[in-house]
């Protein structure tokens, strides 16, 4: 039981794993950002959980083949007991903001997700993705363009290479930068959180044994269908996941990228960020005997591992919890702080992605003690 009793040493084995280095994170960072994630497409080969697939095995982990999982779009990893039902579940989205055409003629187009550029003519990378014969392709490449008006955003594409065809979904690129410890580009929200996860899973792999003499599981899943504009739904690909499955016996927690609030010190560099209400109360809520435990857990962490988390009681914005709770608690919002959201320019401190999977880790340890 040493492993659930000393933090210590999880942590310890952590910082000692190269899997968890500034290079190692750059390198699968680098290999998400390259893969398109469309919205209720980010699964398919050529999409982004493809590459998943690779990381995870690349890392010593198998996705899971249950049925019930791959006929919800989304991808798991099923940690511990066999038949069990599952004690936890982690989330973390792999789909990013997506487009679809809405005039061809005109290469106009609608969004399936929030916008949230930075001024009212915004310009950056953009793909156009279908999916023929078995496989996500792209299309088209060059520039989306976001122009603000009265009744919101006129969004078009103009492309430099390759053709817009009906019913292609289309997706920000940029190639990712590195800038003092940083990484930029299109896409970490969620590539961040989908890396977290799968570190976090490699550090509970090595208790996968004791999990399943104990009867305990944890399902670390990758979603679909997160994205959604402000008046729809976020969470679509998660709900039919918990619908599929036995519901967790403790709860879910989310991982996903949580906003800067420089007054308040949430911002690239200081760590994981654990929050415990999402969108000021208009999503989750976790229960407050799980913000008490987290609390005393984050002050025993920041000693072990000075900067681990910092506990964010600012705005996080709604996600993949909105439906998750409807039918589980959520007993945490687990991330990094991510600058410059739904843009090409999406900002992540590489050295909080390594944070955060530590604290997940620790966090999920102490659950199931």
């Amino acid at each position: 039981m040493s492993d659930f009793d000393n933090i210590q040493n999880l942590i310890d084995n952590i910082d000692g794993d190269s899997a968890f280095s500034e290079d190692a994170i750059t390198a699968n960072l680098t290999r998400l950002l390259a893969a398109p994630a469309p919205n209720s497409g980010a699964e398919l080969p050529g999409a982004v959980g493809a590459v998943i697939r690779e990381i995870a095995a690349d890392l010593g982990l198998n996705l899971s083949d249950d049925p019930r999982i791959g006929a919800t779009g989304n991808l798991a990893i099923e940690i511990g007991a066999d038949a069990a039902p599952p004690d936890l579940l982690i989330t973390a989205h792999m789909d990013r903001p997506t487009f679809r055409v809405l005039n061809l003629a005109e290469a106009t187009l609608y969004p399936l997700c929030a916008i949230r550029v930075p001024h009212d003519d915004y310009v950056c990378g953009g793909i156009a993705v279908g999916y023929h014969d078995g496989c996500l392709r792209i299309s088209a490449r060059g520039q989306l363009r976001f122009q603000e008006t009265a009744d919101g955003y006129h969004i078009s594409f103009q492309a430099t290479d390759g053709a817009l065809n009906w019913g292609d979904s289309l997706l920000m690129f940029a190639e990712p930068r590195l800038q003092g410890g940083r990484i930029i580009g299109a896409g970490l929200d969620n590539a961040a959180g989908v890396l977290i996860g799968l570190l976090a899973a490699r550090a509970l792999s090595s208790l996968s044994d004791e999990l399943a003499a104990r009867g305990r599981k944890v399902i670390v899943a990758f979603t679909d269908q997160e994205e959604g504009p402000p008046i729809g739904l976020f969470g679509q690909g998660a709900a039919r996941l918990l619908h599929a499955l036995p519901p967790p016996r403790l709860g879910f927690i989310n991982i996903d990228g949580h906003n800067v609030d420089q007054s308040l010190g949430h911002a690239p560099g200081v760590g994981a960020s654990h929050a415990f209400v999402s969108g000021y109360g208009r999503g989750s809520v976790a229960p407050l005997e799980y913000q008490t435990l987290a609390t005393a857990l984050a002050e025993q962490v920041n000693q072990i591992r000075p900067g681990t988390v910092r506990l964010n009681y600012s705005y996080v914005s709604r996600s993949d919890d909105m439906l998750l709770s409807t039918g589980a608690r959520c007993l945490g919002l687990i991330g990094v702080t991510l600058e410059n959201a739904h843009t090409a320019e999406e900002t992540v401190a590489l050295g909080d992605v390594a944070a955060a999977a530590s604290w997940v880790s620790a966090f999920i340890c102490q659950l199931l003690s």
